[in-house]
């Protein structure tokens, strides 16, 4: 996602050093081990919330980032940082935060297990110091209005400061093509936990699909182990960007009825590839693809198998909406008209 934004944060800075902080290796082991639960699944989201959720945590790797800027000291003037998962751990220099979420709202959304606090005590912590670093940033870039929002109401960022610029496709989606529609490919993109990310869901839409439509296709990236089902196109982990812009290209449409995602990046790469959307109505998800696409609730299966049926049956609306999503990207979602944003109110904060 960031390498678009970055070399062009190169056309203007001096870009002294990119540190990567990581809890050390016996750490991530202990918290493995102290995390078993079975199913798999609540192994991985136990773990998951040892690892990046508590306060703890935060304050460890706020120490570790202290560490890493300590060596250099005199050599920078600002911090881009990534998130707020910790802090940057020093005093005095001009920090502008990009973010696609907050706690707040993701502690809140009763099927994102990982982000609920254990403890109210937890909460007002992580809240207070996640906050301080909105707080103290010179913006908070955002890639929606559904997060800017909240940096204001929930953790006292001023209005000025909580800029909406948006985010962009990955390097290659955007180039032009020509776009056709079979009728029968349904793309989903979603690494990680395939239930929490809409993948089963999908799965037993798909089912319902394929009784109307036998030549219906699925392909999914990003999963392993996946179990075989009729119709479906396991692809793994793919790495090779020309393959899932191509993959993207081939789609007639592209699910994700993610219950966890706030800001996916594969639904700007479907919208900059005129490829029509279908997301679930949570996070930013409406706001990104307004009339792009179709969005269904949390959790119905029915609206989404209808959904897809309604788009998989009408290539002409298919290309409508998929018009209209290159033309959101074009507009808005590319990385020339977000750093146009950015560097305005980076220059602005530095004067």
């Amino acid at each position: 996602m960031f390498p678009p934004l970055m070399e062009r944060f190169r056309e203007e800075f001096d870009i002294v050093a990119a540190p990567v902080v990581r809890l050390p290796a016996l750490y991530l082991l202990w918290y493995r081990l102290i995390s078993i639960r079975w199913p798999r699944n609540a192994w991985y989201r136990t773990w998951r919330y040892h690892v990046e959720k508590t306060p703890a945590v935060f304050r460890r790797l706020t120490r570790l980032s202290a560490r890493a800027l300590a060596p250099l000291e005199g050599q920078y003037d600002v911090i881009l940082f990534l998130g707020a998962m910790f802090s940057p751990g020093v005093k005095g220099k001009t920090i502008f935060v990009f973010t696609d979420s907050c706690r707040w709202h993701s502690s809140r959304n009763i099927h994102d297990e990982v982000s609920h606090f254990h403890s109210a005590r937890d909460e007002v912590e992580w809240l207070d110091l996640e906050g301080e670093v909105y707080r103290s940033a010179a913006r908070v870039f955002s890639g929606s209005e559904f997060v800017s929002k909240a940096l204001v109401e929930h953790y006292g960022v001023e209005p000025a400061k909580a800029v909406v610029s948006g985010f962009g496709a990955g390097l290659g989606f955007g180039q032009p093509y020509e776009k056709s529609f079979d009728g029968k490919t349904i793309l989903y993109i979603g690494k990680g936990d395939f239930e929490k990310k809409g993948g089963t869901l999908l799965m037993q839409a798909f089912e319902t699909v394929r009784k109307t439509l036998p030549e219906a296709e699925l392909h999914v990236v990003g999963q392993e182990n996946l179990r075989g089902a009729p119709g479906v196109v396991d692809h793994g982990f793919v790495r090779d960007r020309k393959q899932l812009v191509e993959l993207m290209r081939s789609a007639h449409v592209f699910a994700l009825p993610s219950l966890v995602d706030r800001n996916p990046i594969s639904v700007l790469e479907a919208m900059a590839t005129s490829t029509p959307c279908i997301t679930s109505d949570y996070g930013a998800m409406p706001e990104l693809v307004e009339d792009a696409g179709l969005v269904t609730a949390c959790n119905d299966v029915d609206g989404l198998s209808r959904a897809l049926l309604t788009l998989l049956r009408d290539p002409q609306l298919a290309r409508a909406m998929g018009n209209r999503g290159r033309l959101r990207f074009e507009q808005t979602y590319n990385w020339d008209s977000i750093w146009k944003v950015i560097e305005t109110e980076m220059r602005a904060a530095l004067r």
